[in-house]
């Protein structure tokens, strides 16, 4: 997987009064960030392959996700409910799990993470495109409307022939009072998988860094990577796809604990420790007003079962860079 660390000048062409930007990779991929503010989300195509959609509109009130995610082989994987319902065949359990998504709780007393309908939202307040990259402000609400964080959520989009990634980068500020978040393991930056791809039922079989495999040898525990191997089953037949998710060494808190479930929640969570392992301290992540600090992630879809030794390679890629 090459490194998503040059790019071309980007090619603007207009779509009604919106620019639709384009900008070349390392790998020769193009990748297409386009606007369709009817809509309120962006389209993101590498190679004129359809990765992913970013939305941000009404229709998300909890946060802005990415729906769906899409691997160079056209498998979907992620799950399609709560934005379709009733799909025949499939799950319907924990609706905020909206596919690829960043979000925590306890954050000053406030849920971000399970379903609430208490008026609390994380409500973009501004993006733009960046070359190849999504850049959007976020404002954690409250009940009440008030202003609990600030995030700035720098996404960039890359891809090659066998594999489509986007590195997630969201810095966190703590505008207006002080922030203190929360031991749980309800977060942090996750995917809910398809059904097809989960480990209960399903076809995959989760992998750390240190080769331990299953959920039940996973979840709870500390390490750089995890991924998912299996394969994505439609109508149109099955596909093997590897998911990854890689944390970044400069993140808060590396190497992040693991909530990666048998029943298809595959998420990373630097933020916690007590709530996965009942014998450890209690970590809490405090910030005072005008304090920031760092959440960096890759996810990439393969096409394909990869081996170990290719995660790791990719691992040490990702890693290298600033």
């Amino acid at each position: 997987m090459s490194a998503m660390n040059a790019y071309a000048l980007p090619v603007i062409a207009l779509a009604g009064a919106v620019a639709i930007v384009t900008a070349q990779t390392p790998a020769g991929r193009a990748v297409r960030i386009a606007p369709d503010a009817g809509k309120q989300q962006y389209v993101i195509t590498i190679g004129g392959q359809h990765f992913t959609t970013y939305c941000y509109g009404d229709a998300f009130l909890d946060k802005p996700v990415f729906y769906p995610v899409l691997g160079p082989n056209g498998a979907r994987v992620n799950r399609e409910y709560p934005m379709v319902e009733k799909v025949p065949g499939e799950s319907a359990d924990h609706p905020h799990h909206q596919s690829l998504f960043f979000t925590y709780d306890e954050v000053n007393g406030t849920n971000f993470w399970n379903p609430e309908r208490t008026g609390r939202r994380i409500q973009q307040r501004d993006v733009r495109v960046d070359g190849a990259a999504l850049v959007a402000r976020l404002d954690w609400k409250d009940k009440d409307g008030r202003v609990v964080l600030d995030e700035t959520k720098r996404v960039t989009f890359g891809g090659d022939a066998d594999a489509f990634w986007l590195d997630h980068h969201s810095t966190l500020l703590a505008p207006n009072v002080p922030v203190s978040m929360g031991d749980t393991k309800e977060g942090a930056f996750g995917l809910r998988l398809n059904d097809t791809l989960k480990e209960l039922g399903g076809s995959g079989r989760y992998i750390n860094a240190e080769g331990l495999e299953t959920a039940a040898n996973v979840w709870g525990k500390t390490s750089p990577w995890v991924a998912i191997r299996g394969a994505v089953k439609d109508a149109a037949g099955s596909k093997d796809v590897t998911v990854a998710i890689f944390a970044h060494p400069s993140g808060l808190n590396h190497p992040p604990y693991w909530h990666a479930r048998d029943y298809g929640l595959f998420a990373a969570n630097p933020f916690a420790r007590k709530g996965y392992d009942p014998s450890a301290p209690e970590r809490i992540t405090r910030l005072a007003v005008g304090e920031r600090l760092n959440i960096r992630f890759r996810l990439t879809v393969y096409s394909g079962k990869v081996d170990k030794s290719r995660l790791d390679r990719d691992f040490q890629r990702y890693s290298s860079q600033q």
